[in-house]
């Protein structure tokens, strides 16, 4: 596993286990192990304010056009020396204590072409230019041309500029509204249509949400907006589909702009010079004062002052019910929109002030904890296309990480830390490195991420999920899609055998000309060379054989011979791994005695000699036998005569524990009990099982070894001599 790759590569250390202890550590003094003295730690320093020249251009101070903070990078845009066109520069700023600046690099060397406007000042003809730089939080930055005919983002890591279209011709006019992540709104005036765009993808058209336009606001995969009713929002989340209630303002004023930064929403009505924010957390409106140009950040908001110079922040981070506290946050500022900006993810505000040098003011207000705010994360993954890929944006930059996987049971299957981040975002991979010989088995798994902020805070955010596996080593009973979905086998009267794939409604392929007193019997991998499992057959003579279960098995192809004699057992059923080597086993009941008998697996693919592991199995049900309690050792569940259900489990050496009772006065009525595998998906072994009416019958199993109650999942199922 790895998080991340070239410069996003994080600082990974794989473990197959449990982490390690921490050993503590004895200072030593002069020889012996003395305690030193305690030491009473220093506060730590408030953070301070940094300023930030551009350097030279022409022989003069360089200045910038365009400003955007976000997730503690700062984009600027300007013309300096020795680059002769307008470019894109970054800075990454530390986002613990003192944001200090680490060194300017390009990230686009040659932006809006056509400013200056060919005469006159820039600025009474470019107003609308000055104010369009804009942050992600993802590492992504956007920006247009001073005529908005089209817009453009550049990523920081991989310094490409994509110009986004979302419709039309260049010559239309088109407007950014809001970004957030992935996704932008952009207005087109002209139509009155607002497009929502995803801004991140390469490939395919942008737009992924057409609407009115109106105010909107973008925070993760939901979209803010005005609702039918004046005061009311609602919001609709372009990934679920799903609109949510209307949020009554309070306001009376149907709101012309909004602004969105987790639980909090800024709203206001220009006509009606109203201004609020709303608190998601209590469900309360917080009266601010309305300015004309407005930033919203975690807890607090930034605006221009009357008074020319002067920004106000307005703290309002204890929530609704609690008054909001204004006061003068920074002075001799250039107010001119664009040139100072406020970062949405956890971080401070930077503007320029009448020189051109920027500056980056922290903001001591206390944030929100720190949360997950969007991801994208593949669903599954093939063993056969490494690697898997995760991305988590959070409310404000990590300081490290924590990455694991675990199979259904909660096994740690690897594991990983990193430091590295793209702003607010986390990226994660994992693939085939550090797994053995063997690949992982298909099937369910689940993923674990865990992150703390860079600012020190103490809280630690979690996100977890579930992905699954294909193409990976075969699952139990899972022999025809590898896809970690176990299956069953049919027999009909008249000789025709199926494999059926529940997980998808299908019968996977079927043979003729079979005897239909012909046992099959689904097996593992018994060549050790190959990841899909076997099927054997015990045919009416009593010969074994094996084939392959992947392909249709046909009676007229010759298959491996693994036995003879077998005529005499009238239940069989395959163990994953009984004895401990890795290898499948059997277990086969002899009729005339009620003998339980293993045949352990080798490593010829083979069988050695049979060994007897059981006595007085007259009258009873041999279900199956699986790790139904996840500690890798193969469990045998059968039912007695009077219904008792008991699971056997295995010790990994060819023994048994001492039975449990699974289900009491259970099966009245079923013809066929089987252990088929995992048929719903959550990683665990199921039961399926056929009653005397056709009906077809599924308990859903559990990571302990248990079953749940039981659901129909098919009919007309009569009509088949056995299944397997």
């Amino acid at each position: 596993m790895t998080t991340g790759t070239s410069t996003r590569a994080a600082t990974v250390r794989h473990r197959r286990a449990s982490p390690a202890a921490v050993a503590a550590v004895a200072l030593v003094v002069g020889g012996l192990g003395l305690t030193p003295p305690a030491i009473a730690a220093a506060a730590p320093a408030e953070p301070q304010e940094v300023v930030i020249d551009l350097g030279p251009y022409q022989g003069e101070p360089a200045r910038p056009d365009g400003i955007a903070l976000s997730a503690g990078q700062l984009a600027v845009a300007a013309r300096v020396d020795p680059q002769r066109e307008r470019g894109l520069y970054l800075y990454d700023l530390a986002v613990t204590g003192t944001p200090e600046a680490g060194p300017r690099r390009t990230i686009a060397s040659d932006v809006f072409d056509e400013y200056p406007c060919p005469e006159g000042d820039p600025r009474d003809m470019c107003t609308e230019f000055l104010s369009k730089v804009w942050g992600s939080g993802d590492g992504q930055f956007l920006f247009s041309s001073p005529w908005n005919s089209f817009q453009t983002v550049v990523d920081v890591e991989e310094p490409n500029v994509r110009q986004i279209h979302p419709v039309g011709e260049l010559g239309q006019s088109k407007w950014v509204k809001a970004v957030d992540g992935a996704y932008a709104a952009v207005d087109e005036p002209g139509t009155g249509k607002q497009y929502i765009v995803n801004i991140s993808r390469r490939n395919g058209p942008p737009v992924v949400h057409t609407r009115s336009s109106t105010a909107v606001a973008i925070w993760g995969s939901k979209i803010w907006k005005p609702g039918t009713g004046a005061g009311t929002v609602d919001s609709y989340d372009l990934e679920t589909k799903a609109n949510s209630p209307e949020v009554k303002l309070g306001s009376g004023c149907r709101p012309d702009e909004l602004q969105s930064v987790g639980r909090w929403l800024h709203w206001s009505c220009r006509d009606h010079r109203k201004a609020g924010v709303w608190d998601h957390a209590t469900g309360k409106n917080i009266p601010v004062a309305f300015g004309d140009d407005v930033q919203l950040g975690d807890g607090f908001l930034v605006r221009a002052g009357n008074v020319k110079g002067t920004l106000l922040l307005t703290d309002f981070h204890k929530g609704g019910g609690s008054a909001a506290v204004t006061s003068t946050f920074a002075n001799g500022v250039d107010t001119w929109p664009g040139l100072w900006s406020v970062d949405r993810y956890g971080g401070h505000v930077a503007f320029a002030d009448a020189s051109g040098r920027i500056h980056v003011k922290p903001v001591t207000v206390p944030r929100s904890p720190l949360s997950v705010v969007h991801s994208t994360i593949q669903p599954s993954v093939s063993a056969l296309r490494w690697p898997w890929r995760g991305e988590w944006r959070f409310s404000r930059p990590t300081a490290s990480r924590t990455f694991a996987v675990r199979d259904a049971y909660g096994r740690l299957f690897d594991e990983g830390t990193g430091t590295e981040r793209t702003g607010a975002l986390v990226r994660a991979t994992w693939d085939e490195s550090d797994m053995g010989p063997r690949w992982p088995v298909s099937g369910a798994y689940s993923w674990t991420v865990g992150a703390r902020p860079a600012d020190g805070a103490a809280e630690l955010a979690r996100s977890e999920g579930t992905l699954r596996l294909v193409d990976g080593w075969a699952a139990y009973r899972d022999a025809s899609n590898n896809d970690g979905y176990g299956e069953f086998y049919s027999m009909t009267t008249t000789g025709k055998v199926a494999v059926h794939h529940l997980a998808g409604g299908t019968r996977s392929w079927a043979t003729t000309g079979w005897d239909p007193r012909t046992l099959v019997i689904p097996y593992g991998s018994n060549t050790g060379d190959e990841p899909r499992s076997d099927v054997l057959l015990r045919t009416p003579d009593g010969n074994l054989y094996r084939a392959p279960g992947a392909n249709p098995i046909d009676p007229a192809r010759p298959h491996h011979l693994m036995g003879k004699g077998w005529q005499g057992f009238d239940a069989i059923t395959y163990s994953p791994d009984f004895t401990g080597d890795g290898r499948p086993d059997l277990f086969a009941r002899q009729a005339s005695t009620g003998f339980l008998f293993l045949y352990r697996g080798n490593s010829r693919a083979g069988l050695d000699p049979a060994v007897k592991v059981g006595s007085g199995w007259k009258g009873w049900t041999i279900i199956g036998a699986a790790d139904l309690t996840g500690d890798g050792h193969g469990d045998l569940l059968a039912r007695d005569a009077g219904g008792e259900v008991w699971r056997y489990d295995g010790t990994g050496t060819g023994t048994f524990k001492p039975r449990k009772l699974v289900f009491r006065d259970w099966g009245a009525g079923r013809k066929e009990i089987v252990v088929v595998g995992d048929i719903t998906g959550d990683g665990f072994p199921d039961l399926l099982s056929r009653d005397t009416n056709g009906k077809l019958l599924r308990n859903k199993g559990d990571s302990k070894g248990l079953f749940g109650a039981t659901v129909t999942v098919g009919t007309g199922w009569q009509n088949y001599r056995s299944l397997f």
